[in-house]
């Protein structure tokens, strides 16, 4: 093992993510659910996991809208980190539920080694983000903006990432999108995609 190598795999996953993001060039995360797609994606030279919220769904057989539970997917996380030296980025959905599920949930990710996690501005059970973007429910402003001052209120690791996923564009609600990241003040907003006016 290369000293290179010997350093990065010293380095706390929370700290290499945020490398990652702080990083001046384009970093590609590639999608895992389950332990042995995690270990392929290592062995393919990515330098992090996507744990979307759709594919782990998927493997359980339900549809994307909550009906695997905020513990399944926590299970399987864990046999995903410990399958892995890489950062992990959880898709986290809304945070299964309101702010007291965003900081348990923080506080369960953090314990197991996940690096980041992801919360959409949808209301609890979400829609999927592919169905049409008018059946898109979005959460008031500022109780999304509540979910995510209890997670950085509850995470301990001060490199542990919260990125907001603002889905108000789907929605067509752009003044809204561009309001909320203001308002956050947190460091990484994700536009998911954009609905094309009609």
């Amino acid at each position: 093992m290369s000293d290179g190598q010997s350093t990065a795999k010293a380095t706390r996953k929370t700290t290499r993510f945020r490398q990652l993001l702080k990083s001046r060039e384009l970093q590609f995360l590639l999608e895992a659910h389950n332990g042995i797609t995690a270990k392929i994606v290592e062995e393919a030279g990515f330098p992090g996991i996507w744990a979307g919220g759709l594919c782990m769904s998927a493997q359980y057989g339900v549809r994307d809208s909550n009906e695997a539970s905020w513990t399944q997917v926590l299970e399987m996380l864990e046999f995903m980190a410990d399958a892995t030296s890489i950062p992990i980025l959880l898709d986290g959905d809304t945070g299964y539920g309101n702010f007291n599920n965003v900081r348990r949930l923080v506080r369960k990710l953090e314990q197991r080694g996940i690096a980041a996690v992801c919360i959409e501005d949808k209301l609890y059970p979400k829609t999927n983000s592919f169905i049409d973007g008018d059946k898109q429910q979005l959460a008031d402003v500022d109780e999304f903006c509540s979910r995510i001052k209890a997670g950085k209120d509850a995470q301990s690791d001060g490199d542990f990432a919260i990125i907001t996923r603002v889905e108000a564009f789907i929605a067509g609600y752009v003044s809204s999108a561009f309001r909320e990241p203001l308002v956050l003040g947190v460091v990484n907003s994700v536009p998911f995609r954009m609905r094309t006016a009609s």
